[in-house]
């Protein structure tokens, strides 16, 4: 099903007066759908960015009232797009000033049926779990391609041939169901860290040569790439991927740079609230909350900025406030926890530890920014340094250690090739996810997609705890034990002793299952009397995971 809905309105001015004909009969719309209104401005505008403003207020079936800005589309179009959450019959009006006379048209649609589960929303029963808008649990696995556009894709081995990019419809079609959480990074002139650059970067011309400049202006953007934006954008929202995207790219901890508007260590003229181009940071960013506010579940400012200052910050985050109508999720990073006006707790993390170190690792650095008291997101993970690319049981095994710790990851995605150990001495090897990996990752979301975001940590142990970690979620009905094998992944280890697990009295329906394949392993039906529940747990390789039912 298409649900682009696209209502076309047709706005002349003629005898000096604005005309707006409605081609389009009202459509009827799914809940959680898209709707985009077309708009024509026959008024010519020396930078229709900036000297017109385009702007729809959409009236529910209950009377609430959402205002949302539009955006310009190229030569006489502007677009506005918005997500009804509400069933009924929807009425709208849009508005194009800055002409001669403002362009008004009206229209009407119908809100029937629901597709998808709305956005992304800190969970009211969890604060350290994600829920879409209609409840649905929502347990990421993310990833950040290198481009967005043509993602990188199971690359060959060294010597196997060149690096390997495919179209974003092959990549959905290898990726759904294994990653359902998707980074994107604008760049403002620039392409350092694989951002996109909305704002073209300078052209390099030949001596005397004439540049068009209406492209590589900070208060323009680059309308053939924000239309095959738009293209992805739609091909993932139709897949059921959620998006985290980045207004600013910037990796001010690591260096120096020079983007658009202004150095990236620059806190006297660009981020400053002092700054003389501050209007033009501010019609930027309202520009991308219009076009790409649709698609968007979690804005993130900057990434990797450590020099932004905390009211410039704030101000940045209330211009995204009042641009969205949806109320979406607002972080950026480095992570700035304390910030009121930040969701989420994001970190970056690249290992340089071996596969059977890291769940350890992990537990103890979610559990750092986990007492700040919001969600805590990982944005950016994988290998360091001399390690390689490939491997896929510390990828498992790290999920799987976030997830039992009410966090999780995104992954960056180095999988245009295989690098083997050693082939850097600086830098990161970042993460390749071939086949093996997004197998397990399709086991991880089958055993806990259906799980209520109400389990949390229980207390979980053993006797002899030196061959084996083990973590655990419990909650009224359910609960998950995992289970990792420390000492080495060459050889399985039988657990002689039980295995306790907190969870109350009552009698438990118990399944052992691999997250490698998703075979089952063993089951059994246990009972207890006090609080511990004991298990007796299969021979481990390297990990095993168990659903516990209650069955009273």
């Amino acid at each position: 099903m298409n649900l682009r809905i696209v209502l076309i309105v047709l706005a002349e001015m003629l005898a000096g007066l604005a005309r707006a004909e409605i081609r389009a009969e009202p459509a009827i719309v799914p809940k959680y759908g898209l709707v985009e209104l077309t708009v024509r401005c026959s008024d010519r505008f020396e930078n229709p960015f900036r000297d017109a403003a385009c702007a729809a207020e959409f009236v529910a079936p209950s009377g609430i009232r959402f205002r949302v800005e539009g955006f310009h589309d190229g030569e006489d179009l502007w677009k506005v797009r918005f997500v009804p959450r509400e069933h009924g019959l929807w009425s709208w009006t849009a508005r194009i000033t800055g002409g001669a006379k403002p362009v008004e048209a009206a229209g009407a649609f119908e809100c029937r049926g629901t597709h998808g589960h709305g956005f992304l929303r800190l969970s009211a029963r969890n604060p350290f779990r994600y829920e879409y808008e209609d409840g649905t649990p929502f347990y990421p696995i993310g990833i950040q391609t290198c481009d967005f556009l043509r993602p990188d894709f199971d690359g060959p081995e060294p010597g196997q041939g060149e690096s390997r990019t495919v179209s974003n419809a092959e990549w959905l079609q290898a990726f759904t169901g294994a990653v359902n959480l998707v980074r994107t990074q604008f760049g403002q002139g620039t392409r350092a860290g694989c951002a996109l650059p909305l704002i073209a970067a300078p052209p390099k011309g030949k001596p005397g040569e004439a540049l068009d400049p209406f492209r590589y202006r900070p208060d323009r953007y680059d309308l053939d790439l924000a239309a095959r934006i738009d293209a992805v954008y739609r091909e993932q929202r139709e897949a059921g991927v959620s998006q985290i995207l980045i207004l600013f790219q910037d990796m001010s901890l690591w260096g120096g740079g020079d983007t658009a508007f202004g150095k990236v260590r620059d806190r006297e003229s660009y981020k400053t609230l002092r700054a003389a181009n501050l209007t033009l940071q501010e019609q930027y960013i309202r520009y991308i909350v219009a076009r790409y506010g649709a698609f968007v579940d979690i804005f993130e400012i900057f990434n990797e900025d450590s020099y932004a200052p905390d009211d410039y910050l704030a101000h940045l985050a209330a211009l995204i406030r009042k641009a969205d109508p949806y109320g979406r999720l607002l972080t950026t990073n480095y992570e700035r926890p304390g910030a009121g006006w930040s969701d989420i707790t994001t970190w970056h993390e690249y290992m340089g530890m071996p596969a059977r170190e890291v769940d350890a690792y992990l537990v103890g650095q979610i559990a750092l920014f986990k007492s700040r008291g919001k969600l805590v997101q990982n944005t950016e993970f994988g290998n360091q340094g001399a390690l390689s690319n490939v491997d896929p049981l510390k990828w498992r095994i790290a999920v799987w250690a976030a997830y039992m710790h009410e966090s999780s990851l995104v992954f960056w995605s180095m999988s245009q090739r295989q690098f083997p150990a050693g082939h850097v001495k600086t830098g990161n090897a970042n993460a390749y996810i071939g086949p093996e990996t997004r197998r397990a990752f399709r086991v991880f979301h089958g055993l806990t997609r259906d799980l209520p975001v109400t389990m949390r940590p229980a207390a979980v142990g053993y006797g002899d705890q030196t061959q084996l970690r083990a973590y655990a979620l419990a909650g009224e009905r359910r609960a998950l034990v995992y289970v990792c094998h420390v000492a080495d992944h060459a050889t399985a280890f039988t657990l002689s002793d039980p295995l306790f697990v907190q969870t109350g009295p009552g009698r438990w329906r118990v399944r052992w299952v691999s997250p490698e394949t998703g075979a089952d392993l063993a089951s059994e039906e246990v009972e207890t009397v006090h609080q511990y529940l004991s298990l007796r747990v299969p021979p481990v390789m390297v990990d095993v995971v168990a659903r516990l039912e209650r069955i009273d």
